[in-house]
């Protein structure tokens, strides 16, 4: 599993704020850790339920399945951009949208929006059934 350390120093490189072979700072490591927990709380609160649980240190495991940690990596790099005077480069802007619509698309086909099959027809509307699926027509 990921940890908290790693996810935020991938994040740092891919916006090149540092290279793979330096260390985050403490500073920015909290700067990072608090960021993200920004972004995964407003995700959750938007519906996208991963379980999320807040994070404090750089030595906790990713509390979120390793298939979304793409699309909320390079999220968290374009939130933190422009904390480090940096502008976003288009693979990375096109990778947080490629990657998030893939993390929203997984989220629809696990909790699917189920119709209400058995409302009254309203006043007037009479019933169809149709291959078992009822439809209302007025």
């Amino acid at each position: 599993m990921t940890t908290v350390a790693d996810f935020i120093k991938d994040t740092l490189g891919t916006i090149q704020v540092i290279n793979t072979t330096q260390s985050v700072s403490d500073k920015d490591m909290q700067t990072g850790i608090r960021f993200l927990n920004r972004l995964m709380t407003r995700l959750e609160a938007s519906g996208i339920s991963m379980g999320w649980q807040n994070v404090t240190s750089p030595d906790d495991e990713l509390p979120m399945p390793a298939e979304v940690e793409l699309g909320i990596m390079y999220s968290l790099g374009i939130m933190l951009a422009p904390q480090y005077g940096v502008d976003v480069m288009p693979a990375v802007a096109a990778g947080a949208q490629t990657f998030m619509n893939d993390v929203m698309r997984d989220q629809m086909v696990a909790t699917p929006i189920q119709p209400i099959l058995d409302l009254p027809a309203p006043d007037g509307w009479s019933n169809r059934t149709i291959n078992g699926s009822t439809f209302y027509v007025g």
